[in-house]
């Protein structure tokens, strides 16, 4: 199967403070969703599907960036054939596997023509995103690869659905392959029920590797009943299976995420998520099952905290905690907020650390959705998703920064946690303009104001924290650089607004205090 490829290099400056706690919409090129990330050499590397017409659909591509941690994007590559291409699937951090310092593999799945059949495919490339080579995988008939994961050093092992007829219910698929993207070992599993669906992998330390998907418990009915369970595959590093277990059985299920980790002792961390009939949802459950396979206690998030949540990934920490992330619509004090970002700490023997909700409304943005997650060396967490426009359906990558404790502001709190603050902003004014230094600045400190026109109009400063309460006020003079101090707050984000006499607003800075 040919597939063309085209590249596009785009390199766009973005600005935010070094190391630090941040909420980023990216500007890149089409409408985008970043579904997985990685840390190397201090940049953050992401896939995306991206959609040149901001509604899903054909006319899918794949997006490959680089970003540092300034946020600015280094460069970002579009790769296409025209119809569609894009990765794995939008969540779970499944798409990208870094090799070596030179060489990336990306995973996803295209179509050669508008409702054809999808075949997966596996590309190499440098590491500054120039395709090397791309492979495709699958039958005459559509087959979905679901992720990449490193078997061993020379060894890469991919995921997936396959049918291997178009009026048979399909099968879990794995296959391994060299560096080169040669297929040493292939093979498929369930599918003697009906449909089945692949959620997640992992490959275990003792190298080992399970698998987590659903089935159908008939081919015929599938979609209305108690019609499906939950099951987990555990697999030899040679593809045989060793064992596989029934972990759940449910009605339907609207979200199509489910993950699956391995404990410091052992054990699997399952996430699911729950309909109760059709068209009623519950938050998702966690399960831990033993080395072999047997459910061991189950966690299940308080109802009424969401209408509707899901987990779209799991990691745990190098203190051990697990951190899950997702979406969540949630209604507060009476105010409903479509989706939101969600992210929640919990010990390994599941104890809830914290949960927090996050949403940036900074660019009119009235959804937030986390797809994918990681920790950096330092400790902080970064999350990658979406934001959306839900009057223009436009998607936005989020790339979202959070401490090791998931807070954004400087007194974290339970809750929405609104990341940026709309409400405070105002346009730079065409007759003043400010700027300051140093930033970051130290708590207690000075801060410097220098006026970059020849007439100062600004005649009050006002400081704010991240929640837009106002800590201090301060008379400013007619001069072009003056000094304003900085309270004894906490290290955080906070916000310098400058006004008129009359009160207008005329400047928002941002200053970031260590």
């Amino acid at each position: 199967m040919k597939v063309l490829l085209l590249s596009l290099c785009i390199c766009l400056p973005v600005f935010i403070v070094a190391q630090s706690k941040f909420s980023m919409p990216l500007e890149l090129q089409h409408y985008s969703k970043i579904a997985s990330i990685r840390i190397y050499d201090s940049t953050y590397y992401l896939t995306a599907l991206s959609e040149p017409t901001g509604l899903s659909g054909f006319g899918g591509i794949l997006k490959f960036a680089n970003i540092s941690t300034e946020g600015e994007i280094n460069w970002e590559e579009d790769y296409s054939n025209g119809i569609y291409m894009g990765p794995p699937q939008e969540w779970g951090n499944q798409g990208l596997y870094k090799h070596s310092e030179t060489e990336v593999y990306l995973a996803g799945n295209h179509l050669e023509q508008e409702n054809g059949y999808s075949d997966g495919f596996l590309m190499k490339t440098n590491i500054q995103g120039d395709s090397i080579w791309m492979k495709t995988y699958g039958s005459p008939f559509s087959d979905l690869i679901g992720g990449v994961e490193s078997l061993n050093d020379s060894t890469l092992l991919i995921y997936g659905n396959y049918n291997k007829f178009s009026s048979e219910p399909s099968q879990i698929w794995t296959f391994a392959v060299d560096l080169e993207g040669n297929v040493l070992w292939e093979r498929f599993y369930a599918g003697e029920y009906g449909f089945v669906t692949q959620r997640d992998i992992a490959v275990l330390e003792n190298g080992n590797i399970v698998i987590l998907y659903n089935e159908c418990l008939s081919y015929e009915s599938c979609g209305s009943g108690v019609d499906k369970r939950l099951r987990l595959l555990c697999i030899d590093a040679e593809g045989n299976e060793l064992w596989t277990t029934t972990l759940a059985e449910y009605y339907l299920q609207g979200a199509l995420s489910s993950n699956v980790i391995e404990l410091n002792n052992g054990q699997f961390l399952v996430s699911f998520f729950r309909e109760i009939g059709q068209g009623i949802r519950r938050p998702p459950i966690l399960l831990w099952v033993s080395p072999n396979g047997e459910v061991l206690q189950q966690y299940s998030f308080d109802e009424y905290i969401s209408l509707s949540n899901y987990i779209t990934d799991l990691f745990l920490t190098e203190s051990g905690n697990i951190i899950g992330l997702g979406v969540l619509d949630t209604s507060i004090e009476g105010e409903f907020y479509g989706g939101v970002g969600w992210v929640f700490s919990m010990t390994q023997s599941g104890e809830l650390n914290w949960e927090r909700m996050f949403l940036d409304n900074s660019g009119n943005f009235h959804i937030g959705v986390l797809h994918c997650g990681l920790e950096t060396e330092e400790g902080s967490l970064v999350f990658g998703g979406y934001l959306e426009d839900s009057v223009s359906f436009k998607h936005t990558a989020w790339l979202l920064k959070l401490d090791s404790a998931g807070c954004y502001h400087p007194n974290c709190e339970e809750g929405l946690q609104f990341v940026d603050v709309e409400e405070i902003a105002a346009p730079t004014s065409s007759v003043s303009a400010y700027r300051t230094y140093p930033n970051p600045i130290s708590s207690g400190a000075v801060l410097q104001l220098e006026a970059l026109v020849d007439t100062p109009q600004a005649a009050r400063a006002q400081w704010l924290d991240a929640y837009g309460r106002q800590l201090a006020e301060h008379a400013l003079d007619p001069l072009p650089l003056q000094n304003i101090p900085v309270g004894d707050w906490p290290p955080g984000v906070y916000f310098l607004r400058l006004m008129e006499e009359s009160g207008r607003a005329l400047q928002v800075l941002r200053v970031l205090v260590e």
